[in-house]
């Protein structure tokens, strides 16, 4: 066993640490056997994210079965890694990443390069879903964080619209939330209450993030 791995179970070992050329502070930890990627305030993959993901793609899956999926933030690859597992059908994932270096850690160090149902594309994830708004997702993955916050254009109306355009007939806009304050939220919820017939929102066990499960 990697040495590293080992000493990990009695505490974190640092694999890698540093600031990306987008300017993202990151850590590549070794935590209880598991290789993770970290922000400077929150888990990127594999760690409490990774958790949280399970829960709300196994509320997914017994709602519909997906072959067109899209992710907006790739981080590096917990959900690629949870729907390779658990859809035993065939299944294309497009994951939109802004920050090139955290793609090429998602490769070298997660493994995400063995995947070969994942494309990764390196963009602006506002820029390009509003640029392919003829596309058509069964489940849309929408995990933007900047550290530990959702940026703000997720939370405009406009945003959501383009979700609900790129969904196919019976799919699902699958949204990851932590640190919204109330108001906040009160208005978000409305905005999802305009343009989606069906709304579930739960709160991950342990944690303080709310998961959205919408459709139309």
């Amino acid at each position: 066993m990697n040495s590293k791995k080992a000493i990990s179970y009695l505490f974190p070992t640092t694999v890698k640490t540093g600031v990306t050329s987008k300017g993202q502070s990151y850590e590549i930890n070794f935590e209880n056997g598991y290789k993770v990627l970290n922000s400077q305030n929150a888990n990127y993959s594999y760690g409490s994210l990774h958790q949280i993901m399970q829960k709300g793609i196994f509320e997914v899956l017994k709602k519909i079965k997906p072959t067109r999926i899209l992710m907006l933030g790739l981080g590096g690859g917990s959900a690629v890694e949870i729907l390779h597992k658990k859809c035993d059908w065939p299944i294309t994932i497009k994951a939109i990443e802004f920050d090139e270096d955290l793609a090429q850690f998602a490769k070298e160090e997660f493994k995400m390069n063995t995947y070969p149902a994942l494309e990764i594309v390196i963009d602006d994830a506002f820029e390009w879903v509003k640029n392919n708004q003829d596309c058509k997702f069964d489940l849309i993955i929408d995990d933007l964080f900047l550290d530990d916050q959702v940026p703000e254009t997720c939370f405009e109306k406009k945003y959501l619209e383009y979700m609900s355009h790129l969904l196919s007939e019976n799919g699902i806009y699958f949204r990851n939330m932590m640190n919204i304050k109330e108001n906040l939220r009160l208005t978000y919820e409305t905005y999802l209450q305009s343009l989606f017939t069906r709304i579930n929102c739960t709160k991950a066990k342990g944690y303080d993030n709310l998961i959205y499960l919408c459709s139309k």
